[in-house]
């Protein structure tokens, strides 16, 4: 075979994995899984040109206004069998909009929102217990995005800011994978803050709660160098 007619292959095999990752970055229209994706005029369900036309917009990976259309077509039908799907797609058009943690918030909070409304009002739906691992995903985004801002302001000196957000962690997301580490630096800010008494009771907390915790071995090194220098009384 000449190499000229192997160029083709070679230049297919290498775009598979970057056509990957910009499908999982959301680069790309996603894949169709649900059952529901093509024309609903052709299901028992009844006949929506709203969501024939939600679903061109979607996997043509315009989310603001598919979203649109969902929403629409919940407005007008909100009892509608499929409510439920276009409520869980209005989510995922939120989902696919998410970008890194030091960007925009706003779509990971409207994609909780909606996902949390699939739970909430659509129980008996299939859509539930995928929405939920949503709810559990876009929580844990918005504690990160507490933690880097909160990281931020503790590095720049502005302790009440960065004690602000350390504390939203720990009032709004107990089940945070960054809680310990939350609690401590909210301790360490208290400190600055010349609130000593309160920064060692929230360590020694600290230490009660994650007593494996790297942060809690921290805390006790820490404790104990306060005590030496005559910062906290015990």
């Amino acid at each position: 075979m000449r190499k000229w007619a192997v160029l083709p292959f070679l230049a297919l095999f290498l775009a598979i994995p970057f056509l990957s990752g910009c499908t999982y970055l959301g680069l790309l229209p996603p894949t169709p899984k649900d059952p529901h994706t093509y024309s609903f005029r052709t299901h028992a369900f009844g006949t929506s040109a709203l969501l024939d036309e939600a679903s061109r917009f979607y996997f043509k990976g315009d989310f603001i206004e598919a979203r649109g259309e969902y929403k629409r077509f919940l407005e007008l039908h909100p009892t509608h069998p499929l409510a439920a799907f276009a409520q869980y797609r209005m989510g995922m058009c939120d989902f696919y909009q998410i970008l890194s943690v030091d960007r925009d918030p706003s779509p990971v909070r409207k994609a909780l929102s909606d996902f949390q409304k699939v739970i909430d009002e659509y129980p008996d739906s299939p859509y539930v217990s995928k929405a939920e691992k949503k709810v559990t995903y876009c929580r844990d985004r918005l504690s990160r995005v507490h933690f880097y801002v909160g990281s931020f302001y503790y590095r720049t000196k502005r302790y009440k800011a960065a004690s602000y957000r350390f504390h939203t962690i720990l009032l709004k997301y107990p089940d945070s994978a960054r809680y310990d580490r939350a609690e401590y630096y909210f301790a360490l800010s208290k400190f600055h803050l010349k609130e000593r008494d309160q920064a060692a009771r929230l360590l020694g907390k600290l230490i009660q709660q994650f007593p494996r915790s790297k942060y809690a071995r921290k805390s006790r090194i820490l404790l104990s160098y306060w005590k030496r220098e005559g910062y906290i009384s015990r």
